[in-house]
């Protein structure tokens, strides 16, 4: 379930999010020191965006304007920092180069790539270039290395990884808060309640009872933007039913992927 409405337990859950992670990358091929690095919840927050030039980690204001910048575990002094933007700006707008780590569940990948950084850095065997690492004829950018990390955040999100180790360890992960279920009672009393999430059916279907309209699988944020083909989900069997749903709200139906404009006109809402 989406941290909207389950609270993790921090930092148990960032800690295997980002175990996981880190054998994904060394089972496609890193090197096997990475296996030494543990989660330190100290580092990582919210809101940081990725440099894939250059491979730096920044805090900026709402304007572009860079806070703190920091290469690896290192945090760069001001004069390190206008080396590599001389105005201390960046355009935040140019997704090409920069990517926001904007949620709770980004936290482990923000480490991951910071552990990533101080690894190549450190280690003798490869020439640290401006751009990224060069080892024998084997170049490898800071843009490759991100891609990587978040090749392997998909990886153990639709494969059902993570899933299936919070499952099988409730307690351990989740915060059971009983105010939860009364919330949305009194709130579809008064209104229309709707429940988008990016997890799978099987991980949901006990929440139904509490809204007018269930959509999982609804990868956001592209859920936000075109979205997906909507499809309905077979409640018996937790597959998805072959062709676009074009019909009416149906109560008690699930629905897979779709957008929010689609959403909104189910609901019909504006």
């Amino acid at each position: 379930m989406d941290y909207t409405l389950a609270m993790y337990k921090s930092p148990d859950y960032e800690s295997t999010g980002f175990e996981l992670l880190r054998d994904r990358m060394v089972s496609v091929g890193y090197p096997h020191e990475l296996l030494r690095y543990t989660y330190d919840p100290s580092f990582p927050t919210r809101g940081v965006v990725v440099d894939t030039s250059y491979g730096n980690l920044l805090k900026v204001d709402s304007n572009g304007n860079i806070l703190v910048c920091c290469h690896g575990f290192h945090f760069l002094r001001e004069g390190d920092v206008h080396f590599y933007y001389p105005n201390k700006f960046i355009q935040r707008d140019d997704t090409e180069r920069f990517y926001i780590l904007n949620t709770l569940f980004n936290l482990s990948e923000t480490y991951l790539y910071a552990c990533l950084v101080d690894f190549f850095t450190r280690c003798t065997r490869y020439a640290n270039l401006e751009k990224g690492f060069q080892h024998g004829d084997l170049f490898m950018s800071y843009r490759s290395m991100f891609q990587d990390v978040r090749k392997a955040m998909d990886f153990i999100h639709d494969t059902g990884v993570l899933k299936e180790q919070t499952i099988k360890n409730l307690e351990k992960y989740v915060v059971k808060d009983p105010n939860i279920p009364v919330l949305l009672t009194r709130i579809k009393e008064v209104a229309k309640v709707f429940l988008a999430t990016n997890s799978d059916y099987n991980y949901t279907e006990p929440w139904r009872s509490y809204f007018d309209l269930v959509v999982v699988d609804t990868r956001k944020p592209l859920f936000f933007a075109d979205g997906t083909v909507l499809r309905q989900v077979d409640t018996n069997t937790g597959k998805l039913r072959i062709g676009t749903y074009t019909g009416d709200l149906q109560h008690g139906t699930v629905y897979s992927g779709g957008s929010s404009d689609i959403v909104s006109e189910l609901l019909d809402v504006k």
